[in-house]
């Protein structure tokens, strides 16, 4: 009965430790698939930033804006939907 008794004993002291070793190995889990989802933006958000530095993304940029070049002439169609620069 006292042999039965101290196995018990041993086996709820096991319990609380495996919970946590359980919720840690959770919590690694979930930590590490968001390292791996802010990766995968990290490297599109780089990617965006090199684009940024070409001439003619910049051009882009400045034709959603609206902008012109000097000597061009500007002209304003009435009736399209309106798109905002970033």
């Amino acid at each position: 009965m006292v042999a039965a008794g101290i196995l018990v004993l041993i086996a709820a002291l096991y319990v609380g430790p495996l919970q946590k070793e359980l919720h840690l190995r959770s919590e690694l889990s979930a930590g590490r698939n968001r390292v791996s989802i802010l990766e995968k933006q990290n490297r599109r958000l780089h990617e965006v930033e090199a684009q940024l530095h070409t001439k003619a993304e910049i051009v882009r940029f400045a034709r959603a804006c609206g902008w012109i070049f000097p000597n061009e002439q500007a002209y304003v169609v009435k009736g399209l939907t309106a798109r905002s620069c970033r």
